[in-house]
Order: structure tokens, then sequence, then C-alpha cells
């Protein structure tokens, strides 16, 4: 208050009219002039004092999501067993658990349901998980995962519902499988920052896949059924991103067949599209808007086939929900499942067999400062 008094005073110093002497006597003359002079000075102090421009505050920046997703996982066989004898079912995720924990969403792609019990094979191409296996998986922080593939039904209904309820109650959203063919095709909603992501899932081995149909139902690749899903969860969501389990196993060529899904789910409006069963890496591809991962490849998965213990970890950032980076990160599978970052060398021939040169494969130019502030 003592500092405002000062300045106010100070103001009224400097107005105060300082005029020639004896301007208000002597002749009349020299009084109309000197009269004058006094009301130009009154009227130039009535004058309000200029006010400084307070700057406006910033708008507040969105914020930033990574999305992580990875291809096909799979708890059991050797894996399950090795997991039970130890009491740890965090062990696929020693090297990479923290990395997916960290990402704003995480999703993947069940392999082989979870059974409430016995037998579990510990070989073969029957796949029956432990369901204390769902440790891991919570542990390396999955958001959501797919169940529209080729295994899901592998324990029959029983286990595809014990696994709907088992990943529910662990805080899992669960897509493209469900008791009736409205709940296969609705889509995982999350919601990160006020920006809502939504997930949807398809395979090749759809199972009851007609509308009405009651009982359980497996999302199938089909071009009318998906044009209309990503229509619906762009009515919910601010981004939509869609699994398919799809292609040709064991080879670098993308199925036409897979291609035409692919893009068909871009042009309704998906931003990307996570590939997986081929259990090998494919090609990535800009199209149109989108991307399109056509295999990530394995990535909880012993096999020994050449290039099927490589895998990528396809990581979109996004801010609010303008897409900023794309990124293919190379994986390597060791012995029991466990994947780990791929070395420079080994991340070098995985990208390269699929066209790329780096994991970075694309970035949103940013607008020059004189471009911005047009």
């Amino acid at each position: 208050m003592r500092a405002a008094a000062r300045s106010h005073s100070a103001a009224n110093e400097a107005c105060r009219p300082v005029l020639p002497r004896n301007c208000l006597s002597g002749h009349p003359q020299q009084r109309l002039a000197g009269a004058a002079v006094l009301l130009v000075a009154l009227a130039a102090c009535s004058r309000p004092a200029p006010v400084e421009p307070v700057p406006a505050a910033s708008a507040p920046q969105p914020a930033e999501v990574t999305v992580v997703a990875v291809g096909d996982i799979l708890l059991g066989r050797r894996l399950g067993r090795a997991m039970a004898e130890a009491n740890d079912f965090t062990l696929p995720f020693r090297a990479l658990g923290t990395e997916l924990a960290a990402a704003g969403i995480t999703f993947g792609n069940l392999e082989g349901p979870f059974c409430a019990a016995p037998p579990y094979p510990e070989a073969g191409m029957v796949f029956r998980v432990h369901p204390e296996a769902i440790a891991g998986l919570q542990r390396a922080g999955f958001d959501v995962l797919s169940l529209a593939n080729n295994h899901a039904l592998d324990g029959g209904y029983s286990c595809l519902r014990f696994t709907l309820r088992h990943l529910r109650q662990a805080g899992i959203l669960a897509v493209g499988a469900g008791e009736t063919f409205d709940e296969a095709h609705a889509p995982a909603v999350v919601e990160r920052h006020g920006i809502r992501f939504a997930f949807l899932a398809y395979t090749y081995a759809g199972h009851r896949d007609v509308p009405g149909t009651k009982g359980p139902v497996i999302a199938g690749r089909n071009l009318e059924h998906v044009r209309r899903d990503v229509t619906v969860a762009l009515e919910q969501a601010d981004v939509v991103l869609v699994s398919l389990h799809d292609g040709a196993e064991y080879t670098r060529r993308v199925a036409s067949e897979t291609e035409q899904f692919a893009r068909a789910t871009i042009e309704a409006g998906a931003t990307a599209v996570f590939g997986h069963h081929p259990h090998v890496p494919q090609r990535i591809e800009a199209y149109r808007g989108g991307w399109i991962f056509y295999s990530l490849g394995n990535f909880v998965f012993e096999q020994r086939a050449p290039g099927t213990r490589t895998g990528l970890m396809a990581r979109l950032t996004f801010v609010g929900r303008a897409l900023e980076r794309v990124e293919a990160i190379p994986v390597f599978i060791e012995p029991l499942s466990q994947p780990r970052r791929a070395t420079a060398a080994e991340a070098r021939d995985i990208l390269q067999s699929i066209g790329w040169n780096d994991s970075t494969l694309w970035v949103r130019a940013k607008p020059s400062p004189a471009a911005a502030a047009r």
C-alpha cells in the first residue's frame, strides 16, 4: 500500500502545471495567455495514465500419451511349467516389464485362454494357460488384450468365458470376443488425459460371427463389420486402433486379403492396425494418414523357425489426439519366451528384413516460428 501511495503521489506531482511567472497578473493579454496555458496543462493531467498490457495466459499444452502394442503372447506350454515351478508368473516380462508398464496404454494379443482347471499341455498346438499367469500381464501394465485369434477356443467355451471374467476382475479389457456378437464387436475404450482410445480386434478365424448371435463369438475378418465398427467407435472415442490376427505364417509376404482388410480399416477412420499371427515381423506401411504394422511377430512365444525369435513393439506417441511419432522397436526373444530389446546389430537386421533402416518411422514436422506466428 505504501508503494502504491508513493506512486500515486509521484504521478500527481508530475501533473502539477508549471506556469510562467506573473502569467495571471499584469496586462489583460498576458492574463488570457496564462489562462490558456493553465487550461492546457490541466487537460493533460486529467487524462488517465496509460495502462500496461497484461500478457495473456498461455493455453495449456495437450498431454502426451504413448501407446505400445506387441504381438503374440503365449503364457502356456514349457513357459507355463517353468513359471509354475518357480512360482514366478512374471518370468517372461523381466527384461521389458518396466518399459511396458511405463507406457500410457499397453496392448497385446493373448494367444491361449486361461483355464480354471488342468490340463495345461506343455507341448503341442492346444494352448491352455494357468490362471495365475495373469500376474505377469498385470505387472507389465497391459491395459487391453485381443482374444480374436485362432487359439481363443482351445479350452472350449468354458475357458473363453473364464478368460473374459478373469481379465475383467484383473482390470484388463478384452476385445474381439464376447458372449454375443455385439460384445465381440464392441470397442474397448481407454481414456488418458481426457483423450479416449478405442480398440477393436479381428481374426481370420472368426467364430459364429453373425449379427444377433448369442453365445460365444470371435470377431472375424469381415470388411462390412470393420467399417461399421470403426464408425461406431469414432462416435465414442478420439482415436481408433485395430488388432488383426491374420496372414500367412512364417513368411515376410503380406497376404492380399490381409492388406485389403487393413487398408479398409484405415480408410474407415482408424489411426493404426496392429497385425500378428505370421510369427515373424512383416512390413510396415504408411497409408492415407494411418499406419499398418502387418505383423509385429512374436513377443512372448517360444519357437525355433527362422525369424520367430524376433518381433517388434509398435510405439505411437500422441499429443492430445494428434499422432506425433511412430516407432517400431525391435525385440529378441531369449529361451523361455523372454523378450528383450534387440542389440544394435540385431535391430539393424530385423528392421532391414522388413525394409526399414531406423526404428523411428515418422515424426510430425514442427512448424517454423514464423509459420506458427501467422
